[in-house]
């Protein structure tokens, strides 16, 4: 798999219930854009659907090509992404360009959702998770505390909140 940076917009960002996964692996962090994109409130974590008309506030993460197989493998554990069942997961990860603070644009990994999942889910017009969570206060944060994936959470295409 090409080494790609790895584009996050959820759980995985700095300050986030999920930030621990990345460990000492990462070399450098930048804030950066996905164009054409939405993200619903699944409950707990945010889900991106590609859609024309909004923009996802988010972060680059280039890690050391040492520790590269092993986040993303805990990544797609996290995700409940399986790349033999690629169309299926309710994430898929995928390569897509975002846009960086500078105007450049990169070309990142990133884990899109199944748009099935995503019916009946309020969205987050904001394209901003983190301001989004830090309303959601304590109860969000203790849900995160036992949980290491999302595996078996979508299975209901609504339930989020299992």
């Amino acid at each position: 798999m090409e080494q790609l940076p790895i584009f996050v917009y959820g759980t995985l960002l700095p300050g986030q219930p999920n930030a621990y996964m990345w460990a000492d692996s990462v070399k450098k962090v930048e804030t950066a854009v996905f164009p054409q994109g939405l993200l619903y409130d699944m409950g707990h974590y945010p889900m991106l659907v590609e859609e024309p008309g909004g923009s996802i506030i988010g972060a680059i993460f280039t890690l050391h090509n040492a520790h590269f197989q092993q986040v993303v493998q805990r990544l797609d554990e996290l995700e409940d992404y399986n790349p033999q069942a690629h169309a299926q997961s309710p994430y898929r990860r995928e390569k897509r360009i975002v846009g960086l603070r500078n105007g450049r644009s990169i070309q990142a990994w990133t884990y899109l959702g199944n748009p099935s999942y995503v019916k009946g889910m309020p969205p987050i017009t904001s394209g901003d998770w983190v301001s989004h969570a830090s309303k959601k206060g304590t109860p969000f944060l203790d849900w995160w505390a036992n949980v290491t994936t999302v595996k078996g959470l979508l299975t209901d295409n609504n339930d989020a909140t299992k």
